[in-house]
């Protein structure tokens, strides 16, 4: 029998997902084998979330009625991500996705248009942009100081006070999914926020032993001015502007003497990126460099696994090495 093009067609994408889906599900991930291992069970609550530290913020709220994956691993950036086929076979068993948008995750509109539609998505920074958080260059502003304050800036949960704000979001959407677990929910909410109202009155305390005119930052990627905003730090700038972009000449020896103007005493950089052009900027501005900071991820030892957790310890590395 001949087929028509459209028969041929049809028999090629069919036979294309196919291809895709089922080496996904015979090799599935570490973190799927591990929660079957552990017997989560069905009433738990399947969530699936963008990134680690979206995921840890969902089991400080959701705790045992929730199973977390978060699509991309710990210690990677999610700026930079992927998707895998076996992220479409996660989507396929979640009720409820929830990531951060304002552009952070921008593939993830391709995995969302795999699914049926049913899937219930939380965006947590939605309704929380506007005229106040979208910072436009002022005028004597140089390039390098306005770069940090992109148009969208999307790491809003660097700041608890909108980490607050994700964490009602987030016991709002797991009711509505699973109302059998309000009340656990909302326990859940009101003591994770009682904990980071408490963290906020610690940084505070800290970012005081910091000298006023070394309050300065300079960061591998702009992801620490909600931070800086809220607790009085200056953001002089970011040498990745976006995300896998090197910067030019020019603006590389910008940095250096913005760095030596505002009495920045190092640069600040994450584990999931390359060191080296943190390196070369400090060692240019005659200044040390601090790699060890999680913004987009939470770390990979136990003490490290949780939004607070790495806050403080961000908090802790950021005062030593501005107070030196």
């Amino acid at each position: 029998m001949v087929l028509d093009n459209a028969a041929r067609r049809t028999g090629c994408v069919v036979l294309a997902l196919l291809c895709a889906l089922l080496p996904a599900c015979a090799a599935r991930s570490g973190a799927d084998r591990g929660a079957d291992q552990a017997g989560t069970g069905s009433s738990a609550l399947l969530v699936v979330a963008s990134m680690s530290t979206m995921a840890a913020l969902v089991k400080s709220v959701g705790g045992s009625k929730v199973d977390v994956r978060s699509l991309v691993p710990v210690g990677a950036s999610v700026e930079t991500y992927e998707p895998a086929p076996a992220d479409l076979v996660t989507l396929s068993r979640a009720r409820l996705l929830v990531e951060n948008g304002a552009g952070l995750e921008q593939w993830m509109a391709k995995l969302l248009r795999t699914t049926d539609g049913r899937l219930k998505t939380l965006v947590l920074s939605d309704g929380l942009l506007s005229s106040r958080t979208s910072v436009a260059q002022k005028p004597g502003t140089s390039t390098a100081q306005s770069a940090v304050s992109r148009a969208v800036n999307p790491h809003l949960w660097l700041d608890p006070i909108y980490a607050q704000v994700y964490i009602s979001k987030i016991a709002s959407a797991l009711t509505s999914v699973q109302p059998r677990d309000a009340a656990y929910f909302e326990a859940g909410r009101r003591r994770e926020n009682e904990r980071l109202r408490a963290l906020d009155v610690w940084i505070k305390s800290q970012i005081k032993l910091i000298p006023p005119k070394q309050r300065a930052m300079i960061c591998f990627h702009d992801a620490w001015y909600y931070f800086d905003r809220r607790y009085g730090i200056r953001d002089v700038g970011a040498i990745e502007t976006s995300p896998g972009q090197e910067p030019s000449a020019g603006y590389f020896a910008e940095l250096v003497s913005l760095a030596k103007r505002n009495d920045v005493r190092a640069i600040f950089a994450e584990p999931q990126f390359s060191p080296k052009l943190a390196h070369e900027l400090a060692q240019s501005a005659g200044i040390k460099t601090v790699t060890s900071l999680y913004d987009d991820t939470v770390g990979e030892r136990a003490n490290l696994a949780t939004y607070e957790q790495i806050m403080r310890f961000n908090v802790s590395t950021i005062v030593q090495a501005l107070r030196s």
